[in-house]
């Protein structure tokens, strides 16, 4: 599994957008089993190691409602 390390001012989907290319997945972010202690960030600091596990080409981005899409 790869890891990213932050900059300031990252955020679960800023994260999502530079890794996966898609925003939505950021889900898939928090909910990987590295990650667990960082759920209570919404803002990073710099430097904080985050696991960035990799994902297969059918997975969805988590179900947003229609008009969100």
């Amino acid at each position: 599994m790869d890891t990213i390390t932050t900059t300031q001012g990252d955020t679960w989907d800023t994260i999502a957008k530079r890794i996966y290319g898609d925003e939505r997945k950021a889900q898939a972010l928090m909910e990987c089993r590295d990650n667990i202690r960082l759920l209570d960030t919404q803002v990073f600091p710099g430097g904080v190691r985050v696991a960035t596990p990799a994902l297969p080409e059918d997975t969805p981005a988590f179900d947003l409602p229609d008009w969100r899409r």
